[in-house]
């Protein structure tokens, strides 16, 4: 009630809460919360406030006040405003008190969320083998060397062709590996890989070492491996394709 009549009186009077803020020697943030009835006047001040507003304190209360009783109904006022003050300090500790415990509840389900999701993504096939490739330096090409053999099925394009296909995929799957050398294994054994699969088949040889690898990579690690087969076929549209490596 005090809040409304004192907004509205002000309005009546031509005053923006700014200025009626410096008449009264106050921020107009004091004026919004008497308003709002987030807080009360003193005494004394509604006193200066009625003053201005040109109106009796109790105009601004919303009572009846004669002359003859008026220091007497102030005195009572300034009791029941330090009541009211105090009430309203309490609701707002209150609302403060509440709005800690709710943030401190968001809080504690946001950091819950965010755990779970982190055992969710770590628990993730995807995401685990992520973090386990990045322990560990991908294939190395850098220095391998590419051996010329002379072959009557492939011309020396489709052979390094099918060698830049294994140099690309031991890059990319191969971590901890350096592949030291490569060539084309021969027309005799493509020959014979290709009458057995029935489809054009090309057989490349390596060599390459092991630094730290993976164990699911079934390598041994600090180790050397010569003879290693890679085979390749022909794809319908071109190029090749790898389809199986190891020995034998």
């Amino acid at each position: 009630m005090l809040g409304t009549n004192i907004k509205e009186l002000r309005k009546n009077k031509g005053y923006s809460q700014e200025t009626f803020a410096q008449e009264l020697n106050v921020v107009r943030q004091t004026v919004s919360k008497w308003e709002k009835g987030y807080s009360v006047p003193d005494a004394l001040m509604l006193e200066k406030m009625a003053e201005i507003l040109d109106v009796s304190v109790g105009d601004l209360l919303g009572t009846e006040t004669d002359s003859s009783s008026q220091k007497n109904e102030l005195e009572q006022l300034s009791a029941q405003l330090a009541v009211l003050n105090d009430q309203i300090a309490r609701e707002m500790g209150r609302r403060r008190r509440n709005r800690k415990i709710l943030l401190t509840v968001l809080v504690s389900f946001l950091s819950l969320l965010l755990m779970l999701g982190c055992v969710s993504l770590i628990s993730n096939p995807l995401i685990a083998e992520f973090f386990s490739r990045t322990k560990y330096p991908p294939g190395d090409v850098s220095r391998t060397e590419v051996l010329p053999v002379y072959s009557e099925l492939y011309s020396e394009e489709e052979i390094g062709e099918a060698i830049d296909v294994i140099r690309e995929e031991f890059v990319r799957d191969w971590d901890g590996c350096v592949l030291k050398e490569i060539c084309y294994a021969g027309d005799k054994i493509s020959r014979t890989e290709t009458e057995d699969r029935g489809v054009e088949t090309i057989v490349l040889i390596s060599s390459f070492d092991t630094l730290d690898v993976p164990d699911e990579s079934g390598l041994s690690a600090g180790a050397s491996y010569q003879n290693w087969k890679w085979i390749l076929v022909r794809k319908p549209l071109g190029g090749w394709k790898h389809i199986d490596h190891g020995y034998g």
